[in-house]
């Protein structure tokens, strides 16, 4: 009797290992198809970042051609609001393409240049203003106002201070 119980063992032993066998085959297929979505996901977004860069560089030409032409248009029409009129454009759209065409690049990227040589600014602190007291004598501190250095100094000629009462 000793050897039917070896045999059953065995058999046991071996549905055991076949249902481990294909456990651990079904757990690699698992794994491989999440790797492929993984790589399947990673190539969209590098696709998707190469579409929105190409077209923005195709709309970056196209406004700089419409901004050319605008500049035709307003010299045919006579004026900016003729022009504006017979496009079916706004004026402010027109302006737009007028200013874009002087510069010779897009109103952002005009921003984007002068942010970027605009050079360190403080931060900007707000004075409490009370309602009670008495006004502050002498010109007010530079609490407030925005302090340009650098190469950005004529930038911020234009900005006004913030949370400070006129005098």
């Amino acid at each position: 009797m000793t050897s039917r119980s070896n045999e059953a063992a065995l058999s046991r032993k071996q549905r055991l290992r076949e249902q481990q066998k294909q456990q651990m085959k079904v757990l690699d297929q698992v794994e491989r198809h999440e790797k492929k979505l993984a790589s399947i996901d990673e190539d969209k977004e590098r696709k998707i970042a190469a579409i929105e860069s190409d077209a923005a560089q195709e709309t970056a030409v196209v406004e700089r051609e419409m901004g050319k032409t605008i500049v035709e248009a307003v010299d045919a029409f006579g004026s900016q609001p003729n022009a504006a009129e017979q496009l079916g454009l706004s004026l402010g759209e027109i302006r737009r393409y007028l200013n874009q065409d002087k510069d010779g690049q897009e109103a952002a990227t005009g921003v984007q240049a002068s942010e970027a040589t605009a050079g360190h600014r403080e931060p900007v602190r707000e004075v409490p203003v009370t309602g009670g007291g008495p006004a502050p004598e002498g010109p007010p501190e530079t609490a407030g106002a925005v302090q340009p250095t650098g190469a950005g100094a004529d930038a911020g000629a234009a900005e006004q201070a913030v949370g400070v009462p006129a005098a």
